[in-house]
């Protein structure tokens, strides 16, 4: 089994062609594709990557960049920032933001532990995707 992406993840950041898997407590690399990673974190909490994006379409109308609950029972989601297609990847676990700003040309993000990541990217790109997520949390949380 690959990585399984849980609460104690942050973000998930294409570096050439490995992934850097920030938690809580640690940093790690791997190899495997963005998909392999989603798909088996998906399956074990009980789906697969495609019934996730279904879901949020079907919830949210969006498919493009979606959101996707990794698992419910937890309210444990993610957001993307670039789109599969792309040669840059990034992927957020919401529940693990504490607050995010714009400095310059970077959004400077604070997670859980108190640390704070700049990332050279678009303010407008990230409040829209983290707002997306937000928005499929509370679908989900009203519906229970």
């Amino acid at each position: 089994m690959g990585y399984i992406i849980n609460k104690d993840t942050y973000f998930l950041m294409k570096n050439g062609d490995n992934w850097e898997i920030i938690e809580k407590t640690k940093k790690l690399v791997n190899r495997d594709n963005i998909l392999n990673i989603l798909n088996e974190s998906c399956f074990y909490y009980g789906s697969s990557y495609f019934g996730r994006k279904k879901a949020t379409k079907y919830l949210l109308g969006i498919s493009s960049k979606a959101p996707i609950i990794l698992n419910e029972k937890e309210n444990l989601l993610l957001f993307p920032i670039f789109s599969l297609r792309s040669d840059k990847g990034l992927w957020f676990i919401y529940h693990n933001i504490v607050s995010y700003k714009k400095v310059n040309n970077y959004v400077e993000v604070t997670f859980l532990n108190g640390e704070t990541y700049l990332f050279l990217l678009s303010f407008t790109i990230f409040k829209n995707q983290y707002l997306k997520c937000g928005n499929l949390l509370a679908k989900i949380t009203l519906r229970k």
